[in-house]
C-alpha cells in the first residue's frame, strides 16, 4: 500500500492542469495500471485530488482506492478544506470512509471526521469499531454553530501576561487548525475580549493581556444557525466567531469553517431559487428526482394558467393567426427580466442590503427600470415584426405589450419575494415560479388583450 504524500508535495496549478491529469489517471485505470494512476496523483494537493476523485465514475475512483492506504485517505480528507472534504467523503460514502478510519489512529480517524459534514460525520464515528476521542463534538445538530466550532482554542486568563497567551499558543502547537486570535476571560471564563497573534508576539512578555485587550464584535450560541454565522463573516468581516453559553466561552468557529458556512449558504440560496435545492452530483438519481419533480410539477400547473389566458382569446387568433408566433416573444422576456430583477432582491435580501430602504421606492425603481427596458425592446422587437410580417398595424401591438409586461416583471420580481419574506416564507424556494407566473400569464393577457381592442384594425 502507497505511504502519505511527501508534506512538501502539493503545489498549486492550475484548473487546465487538473484536467489534463484527470485525463490521464483515467487512461491509466483503464490500462490497468493504477499504481502508475496514483504516482501520478500522489504529487498533487489534496484538494486538486479530491476534484480529480469527485471527476472520476465509481469503477475507476474504487480501483484508484484499492491502491491508496487508508492513512492515505484520511490525510487527504485531513488536508482539504471542509467544503471539499465533505462532497469526497459524501460521493466515497459512509461505509467507504468507516471502512477507512477503522484502519487508522484514533486521533487521525478524528482529523478526518472533523472535515465531514456533522449528519455524515456522525454516521460515520458511530459505525467504527475503534474508539474515537472526543466524539461528543458530534451532538450538536447540523446547521448550527456548535457543529462548526472547535472546543480547543487558545485561552487566557485577561489578568495574565502577553507571555501567559503565548505559551497558551504553543499547547495548541499540535491543533489543526490556524487561530489568529486569543480569547481573554476572567476568572469564571466569561468572555472578556481578544488578542490577535500578531500583537501578541510584537508586545514584551511582561505586558499586561488587559492593557492590549481589544472587543470582540460578535459571538454566538451553540444552537445559532450556520445561516447566521455566515452572515456575521459577511457582515463584519470576522475571521474567527467565538462560541458562547451564558457569557462562558465554550468554543471557537475557526476562519475555514466560517467560509464553508458562507459557501454553503450562498449555494442553497442561488438552489433555492432554481428550485433544486437539496440536489447536487455527488447524490442519487432518485435524491434529485425527490428534490426536483415536486417544483416541475408545481410549474407544470402554473403553466396552465398561462394556457387558461391564451384561451379567452381563442376567437382573435383564430382570426390573426400571426399573433401566435409572437406569444413566446413578450412571455419569454418577462421571465427573463422578472428573473433578473428576483435574483438580485434575493442576494439584498440575503445579505441584509435593504435596511432602511422604503419598499415603495424600490417598487418605484423597478418599476422604471422594466418601462426603460420595456422601451427599448418594444421598439426593437416592432422593427424586427415590421420587417417580418410587413404589417405596421400589427407591430402596434407588439411594443405595447412588450413595455407593459417589463414594469410587470420588474415590479413583480421585487415585490414577491418582498412578499414572501414578510409571511414568513423563504424568499429564495417559491419566488421564481411565482414571479414567471406573473410574466406568462399577464404577457398573454396584455398582448391578446390589446390585439383584440385593435382587431378592427389588424383585420
Amino acid at each position: 500500500m502507497t505511504n502519505v504524500p511527501a508534506a512538501e508535495s502539493g503545489v498549486a496549478i492550475s484548473p487546465s492542469e487538473v484536467g489534463a491529469i484527470a485525463s490521464e489517471v483515467q487512461q491509466l485505470i483503464k490500462a490497468g495500471d493504477h499504481d502508475t494512476a496514483w504516482e501520478r496523483l500522489s504529487f498533487l494537493h489534496p484538494a486538486d485530488m479530491g476534484a480529480i476523485l469527485l471527476a472520476m465514475p465509481r469503477h475507476s475512483r474504487d480501483a484508484l482506492l484499492q491502491v491508496m492506504s487508508p492513512d492515505t485517505v484520511a490525510w487527504m480528507l485531513h488536508q482539504m478544506n471542509p467544503l471539499q472534504a465533505s462532497r469526497v467523503a459524501a460521493r466515497l460514502g459512509s461505509r467507504m470512509i468507516s471502512g477507512v478510519l477503522d484502519q487508522v489512529h484514533p486521533r487521525v480517524a478524528l482529523n478526518a471526521l472533523m472535515r465531514l459534514r456533522p449528519n455524515q460525520a456522525r454516521e460515520v464515528a458511530e459505525s467504527l469499531e475503534q474508539a474515537i476521542p472526543d466524539t461528543d463534538i458530534f451532538a450538536h445538530p447540523a446547521g448550527t454553530a456548535g457543529a462548526l466550532m472547535a472546543r480547543a482554542f487558545p485561552v487566557a486568563n485577561i489578568n495574565g501576561t502577553v507571555s501567559d497567551a503565548q505559551n497558551g499558543l504553543r499547547d495548541l502547537a499540535d491543533s489543526h487548525y490556524e487561530f489568529n486570535r486569543v480569547y481573554l476571560v476572567d476568572d469564571q471564563g466569561q468572555l472578556e475580549g481578544q488578542a490577535t497573534v500578531v500583537n501578541l508576539a510584537l508586545q514584551p512578555p511582561q505586558t499586561p493581556l488587559r492593557t492590549i485587550a481589544e472587543p470582540v464584535v460578535a459571538t454566538v450560541g451553540v444552537d445559532t444557525p450556520a445561516a447566521e454565522c455566515a452572515r456575521l463573516r459577511r457582515h463584519y468581516g470576522v475571521v474567527q466567531l467565538p462560541v458562547v453559553s451564558d457569557g462562558e466561552l465554550t468554543g471557537v468557529i475557526p476562519l475555514e469553517f466560517l467560509l464553508s458556512a458562507v459557501v454553503e449558504e450562498d449555494t442553497r440560496q442561488m438552489l433555492n431559487v432554481g428550485g433544486v435545492a437539496g440536489d447536487s452530483r455527488e447524490h442519487t438519481l432518485v435524491s434529485a428526482i425527490k428534490t426536483r419533480l415536486p417544483w416541475l410539477t408545481v410549474n407544470l400547473g402554473t403553466t396552465f394558467l398561462a394556457a387558461a389566458a391564451i384561451s379567452l382569446f381563442e376567437s382573435t387568433l383564430v382570426q390573426v393567426v400571426i399573433l401566435a408566433a409572437f406569444l413566446p416573444v413578450v412571455a419569454g422576456q418577462g421571465g427573463i427580466g422578472g428573473t433578473q430583477t428576483l435574483t438580485m432582491i434575493v442576494r439584498s435580501l440575503a445579505l441584509g442590503e435593504f435596511i432602511g430602504v422604503s419598499a415603495f421606492r424600490l417598487l418605484a425603481r423597478e418599476a422604471l427600470l422594466g418601462l426603460l427596458h420595456g422601451v427599448w425592446f418594444g421598439l426593437l422587437v416592432g422593427v424586427i415584426g415590421l420587417l417580418w410580417t410587413r404589417n405596421p398595424r400589427l407591430e402596434m401591438v407588439l411594443p405595447l405589450a412588450m413595455v407593459g409586461n417589463m414594469v410587470i416583471a420588474g415590479v413583480s420580481g421585487a415585490s414577491v419575494p418582498l412578499f414572501l419574506r414578510r409571511i414568513g416564507v423563504d424568499p429564495a424556494v417559491a419566488s421564481a415560479v411565482v414571479v414567471t407566473t406573473f410574466t406568462d400569464v399577464f404577457g398573454f393577457l396584455l398582448f391578446l388583450g390589446i390585439a383584440t381592442a385593435m382587431l378592427g384594425l389588424l383585420t
